[in-house]
């Protein structure tokens, strides 16, 4: 079984929230090593350094980047497909570095358009060693690999109509698109079966500790 990326070299079991976070993937039943548990505590120390300067993110409390970024991105394990894995405007990392710690197996590719965000992005996967994370500069419109993905995740990136169309290129027979969204989004999803669009549903989202609604929209290809 893969163990994940090297841990970093000062141990932060005794921190609060780093229990948060053990205590979070247990209950999203995901069986972490030690040292996927301090890659994904280092990644939310260099977002916290790194997202004053270059506005990152808006959540600067620990505790709460912990549970409203960390464990919200790993919420989704269950719905990921196949062995290639893209996410749609990465930004601060979220919600592809998460699962690419939780899942070493998938091959990454974190997108975002913006330098300092794909510096970023570069600089934590190298720190965390990432073998399986490759970082992408590109708008998704004009984003064009030499190789299809399976899934393609998506979070806080706009309207779901205007994301299956930016996505639909990138899309095989067989792959997955997953949006994730606070409040229930049925009126998007019922406009995608209006325009032709059947296989797309909507499931709910628990994500320890968060006192708030999620919702995860799965469209297959």
């Amino acid at each position: 079984m893969p163990t994940g990326p090297m841990p970093p070299t000062k141990r932060t079991t005794g921190a609060p929230e780093r229990r948060l976070l053990a205590q979070g993937c247990e209950r999203l039943k995901l069986r972490l090593s030690e040292g996927q548990l301090d890659a994904l505590w280092l990644h939310a120390q260099h977002l916290s350094r790194w997202g004053r300067r270059i506005n990152l993110t808006s959540v600067l409390d620990p505790e709460q980047m912990i549970v409203r970024h960390v464990l919200d991105s790993l919420s989704v394990s269950p719905y990921l497909r196949g062995a290639r894995l893209l996410d749609i405007g990465s930004g601060g990392g979220f919600p592809g570095l998460p699962l690419a710690i939780a899942h070493p197996d998938m091959q990454t590719v974190l997108l975002d358009s913006r330098r300092k965000k794909a510096e970023f992005l570069g600089h934590v996967a190298a720190r965390i060693d990432l073998p399986n994370v490759a970082v992408a500069r590109e708008r998704i419109e004009k984003y064009r690999p030499d190789r299809k993905f399976d899934t393609h995740v998506a979070r806080a990136v706009g309207p779901v109509q205007r994301l299956v169309e930016q996505t639909a290129p990138l899309c095989s027979a067989g792959s997955r698109l997953l949006i994730m969204k606070g409040r229930s989004p049925e009126a998007e999803v019922d406009a995608l079966r209006h325009d032709g669009i059947r296989n797309a549903t909507v499931v709910e989202l628990r994500v320890p500790f968060l006192d708030a609604e999620r919702n995860l929209v799965v469209i297959e290809f």
